[in-house]
């Protein structure tokens, strides 16, 4: 029998979106899978669309929580799920028919822990970017996230065995950039990853009212992140995250300049003042990598 793939959804006020992230996933050709929606305290009709989508289709399933967060919300689905791998998804993001055939073919062929495959954006407007594919390890998971060298979730396939091995969850603490901070702890532990960079698995949604909805908002997001992250760092890591921090402050100082505005300067200062001046340090060092950024980003389209 073929192995299963326990899909994890955090779901909160999302009703307008999930129809569509479902249909991607009735639509997959590897059909052995359950989905775990995960309603972290919705407001709106989320539930119902859940319970309608479980009633026609077994394989779907509604755990209903307090509001607390995507981070609680997932480990509530990873505590919940019966499956040889986890996938996530995101309420208002959706995958190509082909992705859980695709991923675990790789994945059963190798004795891969994870693995993941090339993406686009999507817009409300109905149009999508190129297809992007970024190579990742743990130095670019930590100095270029964010800067070109980010991936959507849902891009990714876990194993189940390892992220139990490594006793592996969100950060229930961590109010920003969950998804950043699980795969610096996923990568931290050295998995071995397979990639298919040819082929697009994942369509991330822009949301207008998500938290990443504006450059600002993102950008004072990761600063919060990066005072509370910095903590966990040793050795090498440590000047590697302090390099990071020297490039979001050039992003910041380049669009202070461009916008006018000084509305974030006070996620800035929770950074830690050794940690601030040590990137201010390294700030002339992470100038080239931000020009090759903004070249990248809005000239070489």
């Amino acid at each position: 029998m073929s192995e299963m793939v326990s899909i994890i959804i955090p779901c909160y006020n999302q009703a307008a979106y999930l129809p569509k992230a479902i249909v991607s996933l009735q639509s997959q050709t590897y059909e052995n899978w359950e989905c775990i929606v995960v309603d972290d305290g919705s407001t709106d009709n989320s539930a119902e669309v859940v319970k309608d989508a479980a009633l026609k289709d077994a394989r779907f399933r509604l755990i209903q929580k307090q509001n607390g967060g995507s981070a609680s919300a997932r480990n509530m689905g990873l505590k919940a799920s019966n499956g040889e791998y986890i996938q996530f998804l995101d309420a208002d993001d959706y995958m190509d028919c082909h992705k859980l055939e695709m991923q675990i073919s790789l994945m059963q062929d190798q004795t891969i822990d994870m693995s993941y495959t090339a993406f686009k954006h999507c817009y409300s407007n109905g149009s999508y970017s190129k297809q992007l594919f970024v190579q990742l390890n743990e130095r670019t998971i930590i100095t270029r996230w964010g800067l070109g060298g980010s991936i959507p979730p849902h891009a990714f396939l876990y194993r189940t065995k390892f992220i139990k091995d490594h006793d592996i969850v969100f950060d229930e603490h961590c109010r920003y950039r969950e998804d950043w901070n699980w795969l610096i702890s996923c990568y931290q532990v050295r998995p071995t990853v397979a990639t298919l960079p040819e082929y697009c698995g994942a369509y991330y949604a822009h949301n207008e009212e998500s938290k990443t909805s504006s450059y600002m908002k993102m950008q004072s997001g990761n600063f919060k992140f990066m005072a509370y992250k910095a903590r966990y760092f040793h050795g090498l890591n440590k000047l590697l995250w302090a390099y990071r921090i020297s490039e979001e402050l050039w992003i910041w100082l380049l669009r202070m300049i461009k916008y006018r505005s000084t509305e974030i300067a006070n996620s800035i200062l929770q950074i830690p003042i050794g940690w601030l001046l040590a990137a201010i340090l390294l700030m002339p060092a992470s100038i080239w990598s931000i020009l090759v950024y903004f070249i990248k980003t809005y000239i070489a389209k």
